[in-house]
């Protein structure tokens, strides 16, 4: 019987391909299959899929003779699947030997719909850029495990009764419609930290590169299924709330990702269409300016207010560390600007207690409330601390000090990319 399939969709990535199929075909758990999809890719990646299928049985390829995109891809691969669970791995990235066989032995115990375990992202050189500690709060509860979708093995059973699939025709984060939807019909979801998912972040991917219209509208259009679909759970479970906030939460913070004018008024028409259709909770905490002109439908209005929005609560970004980390340590926000509030508000809404602020501006003795101290008095003392590097304009000649000083980025410090 076949434990898990492996399911891969494939697409101009040659430079990486062997990398991946080779962690693949040397998992510790031999009793998979890995079905790769080749979505007519322009490169040889097709040639070195069937140099490794002489080698290996267990490797499978759809070939498609027209591209049809990622979805519709992996699809296509959840369709002759005959594994007890499905995981999925895309080219570019990389699991641990023992990936497969750690998540399938806990999922058996646990008769868990859903094993998953941590992802650590990388650049393209496999420098770790960032340990991501997304269990920590899915921890609190399983609404907080909307994206990583790699990083877990799903029943078969389960995907195929509930009818989980890729939604086809949407290029941005029809991951995230895949994990939402899962997540919400997984009756028992368990979670684990010794075995890693390697992402590698590269600047040609989809996520990487800047929001054009039709990124955008697509993120929406995605948003828009996750929502709905978050809207019906909600019925049941009110805790649903916190992927309900982050996920409308993130309509706003696409706007304001892009630069060009014409592009920020279409996405504003759709956001505003959207928002009408829509039956939001009144817990939905919106300013009201901003809730005014959604409602009235007025695109100048809503980008002039959700701009002002931006200046006023500063939308700093989520801070990704982990939170039994900072109880044995103290927490240090270096850099007391603007981006500091950003940070402070963070971590105050996150329960993590800041010790101080780092700066090096010899006049500067307090902040929002909170003592400054200079980086150097911290930097040459004992390392029982932690340190968030407030901004983004400034965070890298800052982390270099951190590591001129000993400290290793994820572990002792954190900045904002």
């Amino acid at each position: 019987m076949i434990k898990v399939s492996v399911i891969v969709p494939i697409y101009n990535v040659e430079p990486y391909l062997r990398r991946s199929l080779n962690c693949l075909v040397n998992q510790t758990l031999k009793d998979i299959e890995i079905i790769c999809i080749n979505d007519c890719s322009p490169d040889n990646s097709l040639t070195i899929l069937k140099e490794y299928a002489k080698k290996d049985n267990r490797i499978k390829i759809i070939d498609f003779k027209k591209n049809q995109g990622v979805s519709v891809a992996r699809n296509s691969g959840m369709e002759i699947a005959k594994g007890e669970y499905m995981a999925f791995c895309d080219p570019d990235d990389y699991m641990d030997l023992d990936f497969c066989e750690k998540l399938y032995e806990v999922a058996k115990i646990k008769n868990a719909d859903i094993a998953k375990t941590i992802r650590k992202r990388m650049d393209i050189d496999s420098n770790i850029e960032l340990i991501e500690p997304l269990n920590e709060k899915i921890r609190k509860h399983k609404g907080y495990f909307s994206y990583q979708f790699q990083t877990a093995i799903y029943k078969s059973g389960m995907l195929k009764k509930h009818k989980v699939k890729f939604p086809p025709g949407i290029i941005v984060s029809q991951d995230c419609v895949f994990t939402v939807h899962a997540v919400i019909v997984a009756k028992n979801i368990y979670l684990l930290d010794n075995t890693v998912y390697h992402y590698v972040r590269r600047d040609c991917s989809g996520n990487s590169a800047a929001f054009n219209y039709q990124k955008a509208c697509s993120y929406l259009q995605a948003l828009s299924l996750m929502l709905n679909r978050v809207n019906k759970a909600m019925e049941k479970d009110k805790h649903y709330f916190c992927l309900y906030e982050l996920l409308f939460q993130s309509i706003f913070k696409l706007l304001l990702k892009n630069s060009e004018k014409q592009t920020v008024k279409n996405v504003a028409e759709t956001a505003i269409k959207y928002y009408q259709k829509c039956k939001f909770p009144k817990k939905l905490n919106l300013p009201k300016n901003i809730e005014l002109s959604l409602k009235k439908g007025n695109k100048a209005e809503f980008i002039k207010e959700l701009r002002f929005w931006k200046e006023e609560y500063n939308l700093y970004p989520e801070i990704c560390i982990n939170d039994t980390a900072l109880q044995k340590c103290k927490l240090y926000i270096w850099g007391a600007g603007k981006d500091g509030v950003g940070a402070k508000k963070r971590c105050e809404g996150n329960g993590w207690k800041i010790a101080a602020f780092l700066d090096s501006h010899k006049n500067a003795e307090e902040f929002h409330g909170y003592k400054i101290k200079r980086p150097e008095q911290i930097l040459k003392g004992k390392k029982d601390f932690f340190i968030i590097i407030s901004s983004s304009v400034h965070g890298s000649g800052i982390a270099k000090i951190c590591e001129q000083a000993g400290l290793k980025e994820g572990v002792d410090f954190w900045r904002p990319r």
